[in-house]
């Protein structure tokens, strides 16, 4: 991995911070992180990025903390997602063995549109 990208990433994302064990502290505030050790290249961390926000945004955090990470994510992807958007993607696409799927849905932009017909 191209840890020239990560940093360049984490610069235009606006994480917090990155420590000696691989994790990107996203959010020091909310302790929202995200371990970055077994990504392969810049696409891997996005994607754990997302899905570490998923759940936090969605449903865990107060709103003005969640609205703050979303704003966040939406200005960096291009998008327009919304907390519920996040709660619908934690619950289709934020599993394990759905990796390669959401991987390729971040691609894509974000096609909202697909999950919401499921």
């Amino acid at each position: 991995m191209n840890y020239n990208e990560v940093v360049q990433f984490m610069k235009e994302f606006k994480v917090d911070s990155m420590n000696r064990f691989g994790e990107l502290i996203i959010d020091e505030p909310t302790n929202t992180y995200t371990v970055i050790n077994d990504c392969k290249d810049i696409e891997d961390v996005k994607l754990r990025v997302v899905y570490s926000l998923c759940r936090p945004i969605g449903k865990g955090l107060e709103e003005r903390a969640a609205n703050r990470l979303l704003k966040r994510l939406n200005d960096y992807f291009n998008v327009n997602l919304t907390r519920d958007d996040m709660r619908l993607m934690y619950g289709e696409l934020c599993y394990e063995s759905k990796l390669g799927v959401f991987r390729d849905f971040i691609k894509r932009g974000f096609p909202m549109g697909e999950l919401k017909t499921n």
